[in-house]
């Protein structure tokens, strides 16, 4: 499987529960020809809390379909920051 290692801002739209728990609901791409496309995610695949370097993140590995094919895309928040970055997407 190839991917595409990106490590790009992205606009996300999240919801949480009631103990706080972080679920990202949408993702926003902006294309090589500047235009935005969202998706929704379908399903988290896992989520798992890290620090690298010293910085805390949180990494969620999710799907999506695009164009009638699911994706796997990886993204990252980070706590201290509150920002979305999309790391790594699977073709």
């Amino acid at each position: 499987m190839q991917g595409i290692k990106m490590n790009i801002p992205v606009d996300v739209i999240a919801t949480f529960n009631v103990e706080g728990k972080m679920k990202p609901d949408y993702i926003r791409l902006e294309d090589e020809e500047h235009m935005l496309h969202t998706y929704k995610i379908d399903s988290v695949e896992y989520t798992k809390e890290e620090a690298y370097a010293g910085i805390n993140r949180i990494c969620f590995v999710c799907r999506i379909i695009v164009n009638d094919c699911i994706r796997r895309i990886k993204l990252y928040y980070f706590l201290e920051t509150h920002k979305w970055t999309l790391f790594h997407l699977h073709l």
